[in-house]
């Protein structure tokens, strides 16, 4: 016969025994707007921009990829009238909120497109292992478009 004791201590640890509820995993970053803006010097490396909205997480880009294609993610900033750029071996994507490579700032240089393509995925790889693939629209412009990159 058990002990009332022993009976409590037995029941107490019956919800320890229990599975876990299954959580959802956590939301992984999104990209918007991403576009790719074609260098108008043959042969130079055209910039890529794009919106990337943190997951439930905080997290890092380490790298972005695309078909046929070389992608380096920079930094841009203009110190005593002089554009400096330097090459970003990653981004920090806080949880909910935006990291955002565009004109005049942090961008992508592409090496190596060729032609002229309407599109070109690009793919988005964070610290914690997800995978993100944008839809980068081609744009062809001209010399003054491109000079803010």
């Amino acid at each position: 016969m058990l002990r009332p004791l022993a009976v409590i201590m037995l029941l107490a640890a019956v919800p320890a025994l229990a599975v876990p509820p299954k959580t959802a995993p956590a939301a992984p970053p999104a990209a918007t707007g991403a576009s790719i803006h074609l260098n108008p010097v043959p042969g130079r490396p055209a910039a890529g921009y794009v919106s990337i909205t943190g997951g439930a997480r905080p997290d890092r880009l380490v790298g972005v990829s695309a078909p046929g294609a070389r992608i380096e993610m920079h930094s841009m900033t203009m110190a005593g009238g002089i554009m400096k750029m330097a090459k970003l071996a990653s981004l920090d994507v806080p949880a909910g909120g935006k990291a955002v490579f565009a004109p005049g700032g942090n961008h992508l240089m592409i090496f190596g497109l060729t032609g002229t393509p309407a599109s070109l995925p690009i793919t988005l790889a964070f610290a914690s292992g997800a995978k993100v693939t944008a839809t980068a629209i081609v744009k062809t412009i001209g010399a003054e478009d491109h000079a803010g990159h």
